[in-house]
């Protein structure tokens, strides 16, 4: 997200303008400054800024345009040889910094302001500062709340967007940003101090602790991650439509579907989704039921295969030999069936309640199941052997413990998690232990022990893992949906809804939180 490509650069750029060059001396003894006076120490400590000869520091003097270039051509160490006349009309060869404004111009760090002109003595703006920094250090990302004063057609609203996704600047407190207004030396420092050590970014409550990467115009359906990839692939119910994400390159492909999409499952190099081709009912009467399920290539998204199905699919789930899992949709006691994927045969059937939710365990030899259809809801589990169901082991437990209707695993296979907050034991089913609250979404991170949980909030909760003791929250932009981790990124990636301004208009907002600091 944040790539530097010369913090000392932009150091210099920010602070280092005068135009003598004084001896550093510390800002414990700058005589004229009262705000910003650790970021102030800290840049002096760095000799990234200097004070003037007579041992002040002058933080309201405004910093001109050329001497700003001249720090940032300075300390880039970018080739000056043989680079082309810019065309600037007020300044010309010999003049002040020259040839910097001609480099930086020619490599794209710096724009003139219309009519030929520069205005190499014109003072930085808030907005014109907001894109040299997002162009120094490359800085991107979407600040949904916005600001009152700046508007997608302003040609600063990408820029500051930016430093405010990064947690930069927090505005004013009215609300607005204030492009126009001219920046003065100490609010250099609190800008350049917030880049070099994040621990001088303004904190204020409800300010969120993630990044707004990516927005995507979906109806999320269902949603499964990449084992290894920053991969999503999405059910999307606006377009009916498989939509693989990449959340890291914004690459986006997708494939239409047949029929009416509800689940679907990742295995292998291969997605598979159910489809309808009727209503769930609780009896269908004299009336066949009918659906399929669609087999994709996870790197392409072609349609591998789409087999028709003599029942009402609800949930589906693979193994890694192609074996495919899917419980019915409809007639009260209804079947879960296993499949051969390659050539579309049934390899067995059990007796199973209508719409059932199913998670197949990490080492994919048993198949998770919980009713969502009954009260109290049961809990069980089906083994694998060579992709035949065998016969259902029930929960020792019946009414015994409040259940949602949805059933998750914790990636190294030990613990079912439900949403009003209780564990149990993968392997035996029994009761360890309750969190302190419900959720509707769950991320594991096994090798720090932190599970993380959301109620259909913009608020995480973390948990020490697996002791379910309480550690600490985190704030995203929009309401929450789901939770992800990824191992490779060690960050959370959480799968939010999100609304920019005061629209009501919904997107599906992918959110990140680095973990690992």
């Amino acid at each position: 997200m944040l790539r530097k490509i010369s913090a000392l650069c932009m150091a210099v750029l920010l602070f280092g303008l005068l135009l003598p060059t004084a001896p550093p001396v510390s800002a414990a003894v700058f005589g004229d400054v009262k705000n910003f006076k650790q970021e102030i120490q800290y840049l002096t400590d760095r000799k990234i800024i200097n004070g003037h000869p007579d041992g002040t520091y002058r933080p309201e003097d405004p910093i001109l345009r050329v001497q700003a270039v001249m720090m940032i051509m300075r300390e880039m160490g970018l080739e000056m040889d043989k680079i082309p006349d810019p065309g600037f009309r007020d300044i010309k060869k010999g003049d002040m910094g020259y040839e910097d404004v001609a480099a930086a111009s020619y490599y794209g760090l710096i724009e003139g302001k219309g009519n030929q002109q520069f205005d190499p003595k014109g003072h930085m703006t808030r907005g014109e500062m907001s894109k040299v920094l997002a162009l120094a250090y490359e800085l991107a990302g979407m600040y949904p709340t916005g600001f009152k004063d700046v508007t997608e057609k302003q040609w600063t609203y990408p820029y500051i967007s930016a430093l405010a996704a990064h947690h930069i600047t927090n505005g004013y407190p009215d609300g607005t940003f204030r492009s126009g207004v001219t920046i003065n030396r100490e609010q250099f420092a609190g800008f350049l101090a917030r880049i070099l050590k994040p621990e001088f970014k303004p904190v204020s409550p409800g300010m969120p602790d993630s990044f707004l990467d990516e927005i995507i115009d979906v109806e999320m359906l269902d949603v499964v991650q990449h084992p290894e990839k920053p991969v999503f692939y999405i059910l999307d119910g606006l377009t009916n439509s498989l939509v693989s994400f990449n959340y890291e390159t914004s690459e986006m492909t997708n494939a239409g579907l047949p029929y009416r999409a509800e689940s679907l499952a990742y295995a292998n190099g291969k997605v598979y989704v159910t489809q309808h081709k009727m209503n769930h009912e609780y009896h269908t009467g004299d009336r066949k039921e009918e659906g399929a399920y669609a087999i994709f290539d996870a790197e392409s998204l072609e349609m591998v295969k789409l087999w028709h199905l003599e029942m009402d699919p609800y949930d589906i789930e693979a193994n890694n030999e192609g074996q495919v899992f899917i419980s019915g949709g409809s007639n009260q006691h209804t079947k879960l069936t296993s499949y051969d994927s390659k050539t579309g045969a049934i390899l067995s059937q059990q007796t199973l309640y209508m719409e059932a939710r199913i998670a197949l365990t990490p080492d994919q030899k048993n198949l998770l199941v919980i009713s969502t259809a009954l009260s109290p809801r049961n809990v069980s589990t089906f083994p694998i052997l060579g992709g035949l169901l065998q016969l259902e082991i029930r929960s020792p437990y019946h009414g015994d413990y409040a259940m949602t209707p949805d059933i998750g695993l914790t990636p190294d296979g030990k613990y079912i998690l439900n949403g009003y907050g209780s564990m149990f034991s993968a392997n035996t089913m029994r009761y360890l232990g309750t969190l302190d609250r419900s959720f509707t979404a769950f991320a594991v991170d096994v090798g720090s022990g932190e599970l993380h949980t959301s109620f259909d909030a913009n608020l995480i909760q973390t948990y020490d893992y697996p002791s379910l003791i309480s550690k600490d929250q985190l704030v995203t932009y929009g309401k929450i949906n789901k939770l992800f981790y990824n191992k490779q990124r060690d960050e959370l990636v959480a799968l939010t809804t999100v609304r920019f301004g005061k629209s009501t208009y919904p997107y599906l907002g992918i959110e990140t939180i680095d973990v690992g600091k």
